[in-house]
């Protein structure tokens, strides 16, 4: 099983729960799949590179300074769908002395999810400019029924289970940006995010004879006020910079596990969605060619701060701790390159787009040596938290630019998540 039950049960009816906050520990934590990239067609098909470029209505909730390039009012809409590979321990056996996954079976759940991803409304005047939108920030699902594994050694096994999660972040925001001069300008975005969360985990096994049906769950529904802060700096019609903060806030919700559906633990817990700072350079050899570059930093390890156990009430016992300090992610650095070239002697011009960026690995995971006993929480965290990879992604796509209209459409791909997108531009 995935944790030492009869101490779990011993613990349930023992203690009241502590007042901690952080995601939990349950099997399907460990399959979170989430990036942030910035919204838009255009931006995708270049690789996510749009911090130093930020010139059309996306640039409200990517770089809230890049609103005053836009010489008109504009209305933009974005259908997006992702697809969803999600690796999960599947079978197969590990080792506790000396610890070791590689015999694991890794098995992988799809998942299509698509929608009205961004709508947003920006009226720009010649030093100002101010901008409405919705964005979808987050939307995943993954579903999946594990085999368990063995100890190849045969001093303990992780019981089957069956888990499946569901989140989603709507998120809702005002922006405007001033121009200090003819170089520099500044942008703030202030918005409010709908977060829901719904994971639930169930472990089916026998007991003295009897059969046990072991349930935890993270589920609720929470609005908190987050935001952004951009700066672009134009030093020359061939150079342009950007800059971006982004502080993400807090969702509380509730865990709680069950025992032949009798709740023995409920819980306070949270996301916390990872801060961000940005660096963005553009650099256009002619009228025709821009090339963007982007470097993110992303603060993903506030996502397992004071990391709370699903399954224990008393989180000071070592017994606890040896298994949930270790799950652990580490900040990244995510690098952008994109490019675009747009042929200026048609009638309506055409755009071509390519980019290509580094994803820093950043689900959950089991850092350190786990104490060695049957079936403890370190040696069942170090197994179903295993070190991910990190991911290469590939983009492309293209523009059509008319009068009053603009029609983009972008792809990125890589290993584990497909994106595909298409916008579009009212300018009046």
């Amino acid at each position: 099983m995935k944790k030492n039950l009869a101490l779990a049960i011993g613990l349930a009816l023992s203690t009241l729960a502590p007042s901690a906050f952080a995601i939990t520990d349950e099997e399907g934590s460990a399959a979170l799949q989430f990036n942030l990239a910035p919204p838009g067609a255009r931006s995708l098909g270049m690789g996510g590179a749009f911090i130093g470029l930020a010139d059309d209505a996306t640039a409200a909730a990517s770089n809230p300074a890049g609103l005053l390039q836009l010489a008109a009012p504009e209305v933009s809409v974005e259908f997006r769908t992702s697809g969803y590979d999600t690796p999960y321990v599947d079978g197969g056996s590990y080792s506790s002395a000396p610890f070791s996954t590689d015999a694991l079976n890794i098995s992988r759940d799809s998942e299509n999810i698509g929608g009205f991803s961004f709508l947003s409304f920006v009226y720009p005047q010649e030093n100002w400019a101010l901008a409405v939108y919705r964005q979808e920030a987050l939307n995943f699902k993954t579903s999946f029924v594990s085999a368990g594994a063995d100890d190849s050694a045969g001093t303990g096994f992780i019981f089957p289970f069956a888990a499946a999660a569901q989140l989603r972040d709507v998120v809702y925001g005002v922006s405007g940006a001033f121009r200090f001069n003819d170089y520099i300008s500044a942008g703030v975005s202030v918005n409010t995010h709908d977060f829901d969360i719904d994971s639930a985990t169930l472990r089916t096994f026998q007991s003295n004879g009897a059969t046990v049906n072991l349930l935890t769950t993270q589920d609720g529904n929470a609005n908190a006020i987050g935001g952004y802060f951009g700066l672009m700096v134009k030093p020359n019609d061939q150079w342009q910079f950007g800059l971006t903060y982004r502080a993400a806030p807090k969702f509380k919700y509730n865990a709680a596990a069950y025992r032949n559906g009798t709740q023995f633990l409920s819980k306070p817990t949270k996301f916390d969605s990872p801060d961000a700072f940005g660096l963005g350079a553009v650099w256009r050899p002619s009228d025709q060619l821009s090339l963007a570059l982007d470097v993110v930093q992303v603060q993903y390890s506030e996502l397992t701060d004071n990391m709370v156990s699903n399954f224990q009430l008393n989180e000071a016992l070592p017994v606890v701790q040896e298994g949930i300090a270790p799950l652990q992610i580490d900040d990244g650095v995510e690098v952008h390159l994109g490019g675009e070239y747009v042929f200026t002697n048609f009638n309506h011009p055409f755009s071509l787009r390519a980019g290509v960026w580094h994803d820093p690995e950043h689900s959950i995971r089991f850092q350190g040596e786990p104490i060695v006993r049957p079936v403890t929480d370190a040696v069942a965290n170090a197994v179903l938290f295993s070190q991910g990879d990190d991911e290469l992604h590939y983009a492309l796509g293209f523009g059509w630019a008319f009068e009053r209209f603009q029609v983009d459409a972008g792809a990125d791909f890589s290993e584990n998540v497909d994106t595909w997108s298409v916008s579009g531009v009212w300018r009046f």
